[in-house]
């Protein structure tokens, strides 16, 4: 059975952006139970336009911390939001399996969690393992089951 054993996610802060509201944002789609595991980092970027941006960073290890996020995730959606990604899967998980979602910053950092539609995200990578071959169709099955599980889906 796949397990999530690794968790990255990012955001952009722009200069019109409090960094603290934009690393809280990134924090938020953790639980709080895990929040003291991540590991929070910042480096500097340059937009299209020469602008100073920052690039807040949280990294999470470890089968029994990023287990429980997915979960997490996906209970915190409406349905509308998991259908979304029910219907899009199969573009949401390259063949090393690793599944990537979008979330929308600003309703993330008001405890909500939405597929973004916009530029305005926080991107998650959640690598799956599993001995002694990852397997592609093993993932979607095992996503499909949490989606369902966090309720709405037939």
């Amino acid at each position: 059975m796949p397990f999530v054993n690794k968790i990255e996610a990012r955001a952009y802060a722009r200069a019109t952006e409090v960094l603290e509201r934009v690393a809280l944002s990134v924090q938020s789609i953790f639980p709080e139970n895990v929040r003291q595991e991540l590991v929070m980092s910042k480096s500097k970027a340059e937009g299209q336009a020469g602008d100073a941006i920052l690039v807040i960073s949280a990294t999470l290890e470890g089968q029994e911390n990023c287990e429980p996020v997915l979960d997490y995730i996906f209970e915190q959606m409406d349905n509308q939001g998991r259908r979304a990604i029910e219907r899009s899967l199969d573009i949401r998980l390259d063949d090393e399996c690793v599944f990537f979602l979008r979330i929308d910053k600003q309703a993330a950092l008001l405890g909500n969690m939405k597929v973004a539609g916009e530029s305005d995200l926080i991107s998650a990578r959640f690598h799956f393992k599993q001995y002694p071959r990852c397997k592609r169709e093993e993932v979607i099955l095992s996503i499909e089951s949490r989606l369902r599980a966090a309720g709405g889906l037939i």
